[in-house]
């Protein structure tokens, strides 16, 4: 149901996504080395009891860093979080546990670069980088960040909002 002018409200753009923490110095480090900086650093901030709420929770504590690209200062965020009260829970290895992925997927400028540059570092992907002219994938890759979440690095044509996939160039595929 899309958004029409007899409704009196819409939605404006994400405006950030949580992103769990094992440990947050160390997840803070990974997500600067995408290029993310610190906007905000709540590492030491005391969450009020009606924070709960708002998440339909009992209770609610932890600490929290917000990251923003440099080049998207407008965009959205990561709210990187370190649960302490409820802990989160993490699996081992979350697609080889049998967990489905939480993916958080990135357009990036030169992904043969990123791939190169990150491997170098010791970030591990789930394979080499993909091409696939056809669907109009310059390249893409998915690195584990510190958190068991995956996240997709991928490169299109300027101006091309999505992959061209469809029925006909899946089946093909």
């Amino acid at each position: 149901m899309g958004w029409n002018m007899t409704q009196a409200w819409q939605l404006e753009r994400l405006y950030h996504t949580v992103v769990n923490a094992r440990d947050l110095d160390e997840s803070v480090a990974f997500y600067r080395l995408l290029g993310f900086e610190v906007l905000n650093d709540r590492r030491h901030v005391e969450w009020p009891d009606f924070v709960a709420t708002i998440f339909g929770m009992k209770r609610a504590k932890g600490a929290g860093v917000l990251m923003v690209l440099p080049n998207d200062p407008g965009g959205p965020m990561i709210d990187i979080i370190e649960w302490k009260e409820p802990k989160a829970k993490f699996a081992a290895i979350p697609v080889a546990d049998g967990e489905v992925p939480r993916i958080i997927a990135f357009r990036v400028k030169n992904v043969r670069r990123a791939y190169d540059d990150l491997t170098a570092k010791g970030v591990r992907f789930t394979r080499d980088l993909f091409t696939h002219e056809e669907l109009g994938i310059i390249g893409s890759c998915c690195c584990y960040d510190p958190n068991g979440n995956l996240i997709e690095l991928i490169e299109l044509p300027p101006g091309q909002r999505h992959s061209k996939a469809n029925e006909a160039l899946l089946k093909k595929a």
